[in-house]
C-alpha cells in the first residue's frame, strides 16, 4: 500500500533521526542496489501455513495482498530502504495478550514514522513485521472494504522479505532475549 505521507519538510535522513528517538533498538538506511533484500516464496509460506492466524482473515495479508510474485516485484522496484526495529519488554512470551499489545504498539510506531514522510517524497511502500492489527476484527472476514486503508500496514512476510537473513547479514539482533519482543518495520523508497 503506497502512502502519500503528510509532512513537507523532512528527508529520509531526518526521518531516520526521528525513528531513533522512539522505541527503536535499531535503525538504518540501505542502498538496495548494493545490499538487496532477500525475498522468497519460502517466507510467504509462513503466511500460507497460517503461522500467525491472519491468512485469509486480513486485508494486508495473503491472499488479499496479492500473489507473491507481484509482492516481490513491488519490493524490487525500490532502490533504498529505511529499516528499524522496535524493542519491547514483555514478561512472558506465551502471554498472547501482551504479545498482541506489543505488535499494536509497534504498528503504531510504524504509522507514526509513515506520518513523517513528506507528501512530495514520491512512491514508497511501508511494511511491518506481522499482519495489521489496526482493527480488533478485520473487515476482510466479513467481505467488507478495509476500514482504514490509509493506516493499514502490510507485513514484511506477505511480501516475502526474509528479515532474518537481512538481520544476520547486517549484524542486527533478530531473536529477542527472554523478556523482550522485537519487531521490524521498513520504508522502501527511491
Amino acid at each position: 500500500m503506497p502512502s502519500t505521507g503528510r509532512n513537507d519538510t523532512m528527508g529520509m535522513e531526518d526521518i531516520l533521526e526521528e525513528v531513533r528517538k522512539g522505541d527503536t533498538g535499531y535503525a538504518a538506511i540501505f542502498d538496495l542496489r548494493r545490499t538487496p533484500l532477500m525475498c522468497s516464496n519460502m517466507v510467504r509460506q509462513f503466511c500460507e501455513n497460517n503461522a500467525c492466524g491472519k491468512y485469509g482473515a486480513n486485508w494486508t495479508c495473503p491472499p488479499a495482498v496479492g500473489p507473491i510474485d507481484e509482492c516481490i516485484s513491488a519490493v524490487k522496484k525500490y532502490s533504498k530502504v529505511l529499516v528499524f526495529r522496535s524493542d519491547y519488554k514483555i514478561n512472558e512470551w506465551y502471554d498472547y495478550e501482551k504479545v498482541e499489545e506489543t505488535i499494536g504498539r509497534h504498528q503504531e510506531n510504524v504509522r507514526r514514522v509513515r506520518e513523517l514522510i513528506p507528501k512530495d517524497a514520491g512512491d514508497h511502500l511501508v511494511l511491518s513485521g506481522g499482519g495489521c492489527v489496526r482493527c480488533k476484527e478485520c473487515a476482510y472476514i466479513r467481505k467488507e472494504e478495509c476500514r482504514h486503508p490509509d493506516t493499514a500496514i502490510p507485513p514484511l512476510e506477505a511480501y516475502g522479505i526474509d528479515i532474518f537473513h537481512f538481520a544476520k547479514k547486517h549484524g542486527v539482533v533478530y531473536g529477542a532475549p527472554e523478556g523482550e519482543m522485537y519487531y521490524f518495520g521498513m520504508i522502501l523508497y527511491d
